[in-house]
């Protein structure tokens, strides 16, 4: 069973709502113990948000790299400006680590998931 671009559309809008509330929110209560790694955390995230892009725009791989790693950036700007969070453009190096882990991750995928139709 296949399921259609459209749903991963659906996932990926999805991902960046709970993305970006999870950046954007304060975490002056969580413990610093609780995500002992944020650049992995920011790696991952981006390496999952870029895999649904691909799921979902099959075919676009430079649009979605460009946006997505725009993303990363004005995430880290909306930080540093609007939250009491501050902004880490080592974090954005994170994110576009994880961008580019995923497009490699895309490219040696098993033939049996290349038969993904847009």
């Amino acid at each position: 069973m296949t399921l259609s671009p459209h749903v991963f559309r659906i996932l990926l809008v999805l991902a960046l709502m709970i993305c970006s509330y999870g950046f954007l929110k304060d975490v002056s209560g969580v413990p610093s113990s609780w995500m002992p790694n944020d650049k992995l955390m920011h790696l991952g995230v981006f390496m999952v948000l870029m895999l649904l892009w691909q799921l979902s725009f099959h075919g676009r791989t430079l649009a979605g790299l460009v946006l997505m790693s725009m993303y990363g950036g004005l995430i880290e700007l909306a930080q540093h400006y609007l939250t009491v969070r501050q902004g880490d453009w080592w974090d954005w190096l994170a994110d576009i680590c994880g961008i580019l882990l995923a497009l490699l991750l895309w490219r040696w995928r098993p033939a049996r998931f290349k038969t993904v139709s847009t």
